[in-house]
């Protein structure tokens, strides 16, 4: 990969952390597998994206690669007529190179905290010959799931840059920041140690309708004028599927309905969130002749809203 990282993900130089990762949000889930089923290219895009932010969300790594760029290095660029993913400093700019600068883990730390792949790691301490065991360096990767992935949990296949397939379960309830463990996942021991482990640190993507405070669903429902004046019965989704629900006559926007077990189950409880459905009244653009009639006729009406207000 060529390209600097933080045009991977669209961003500048200086962009904050939180900017980070909202740039990776927006990219993973334009991106994501799920979403472009036997698309290899948008698959390589998403494992670009996810190389990218593992790198620039992790302080040390991101200020280390910033150092090799202002060397003119890129340190992911593949090497001149490889055609693998053997990635490197390039031509004049070797390890050791960058050993003086404190630089020369930085490959180590990265290739081994995700399933990025491309090089063996190579591990730089010199134990002799006793025998000495150590348990292998763990992984570090991030996972992204839908919102209807955390709501049903289950299980997801998670692909390494080997090709190798692993299973992860997703507990039900799961937010942003949850870590999971596969134990053994991870580098290789060293003299007979046992394997470290692939940590996942969970990432919820946004979804198009539904938002998420805790354990609780929200949803903005558009309605008409009439629908709420007269009051009506109306189809709403759901995360388990579509519900009927009763506008009462009179409500007003940003007012919000319950639907009672329709939210997210909590992980330490195992109770269910509600679901809350916020009323937001909408008017064509276009206003037809016949609303227009009706608010002349209104005008008169001795209800306004502002009284007591200011």
């Amino acid at each position: 990969m060529d390209k600097d990282l933080y045009e991977v993900l669209g961003i500048k130089k200086a962009a904050t952390d939180a900017e980070i990762r909202k740039a990776f949000l927006k990219l993973a889930k334009k991106y994501h597998p799920d979403v472009n089923p036997n698309d290899k290219a948008a698959e390589q895009k998403f494992k670009e994206i996810n190389l990218a932010y593992e790198v620039l969300k992790d302080p040390k790594k991101r200020s280390q690669y910033d150092q090799m760029r202002a060397m003119g290095a890129n340190p992911f660029a593949q090497r001149p007529g490889n055609t693998g993913q053997s990635w490197g400093p390039g031509p004049g700019m070797g390890g050791a190179d960058f050993g003086d600068l404190g630089l020369g883990d930085l490959f180590e730390e990265i290739f081994n905290s995700g399933n990025f792949g491309g090089r063996a790691s190579r591990n730089r301490r010199s134990w002799g010959g006793g025998g000495f065991a150590q348990k292998g360096q763990d992984r570090e990767a991030v996972l992204t799931v839908s919102l209807m992935e955390v709501a049903q949990g289950g299980e997801k296949m998670l692909e390494m840059a080997d090709g190798k397939k692993l299973s992860v379960k997703i507990p039900e309830g799961v937010d942003s920041g949850t870590k999971i463990k596969l134990s053994g996942q991870g580098e290789k021991g060293i003299g007979g140690g046992p394997n470290g482990d692939l940590i996942l640190t969970i990432e919820v993507l946004p979804h198009p309708i539904f938002s998420r405070e805790k354990n609780d669903i929200i949803l903005k429902l558009p309605v008409t004028f009439s629908e709420v004046v007269l009051g009506k019965e109306i189809e709403v989704p759901t995360l388990t599927g579509k519900v009927h629900l009763k506008i009462p006559k009179g409500i007003s926007s940003g007012q919000r309905l319950k639907l009672a077990g329709k939210g997210i189950r909590s992980v330490k409880t195992a109770a269910k969130g509600d679901q809350y459905v916020e009323i937001q009244i909408k008017i064509p653009k276009e206003i037809p002749q016949s609303y227009i009639e009706a608010a002349e006729k209104m005008k008169s009406e001795p209800f306004n809203p502002r009284v007591n207000w200011f």
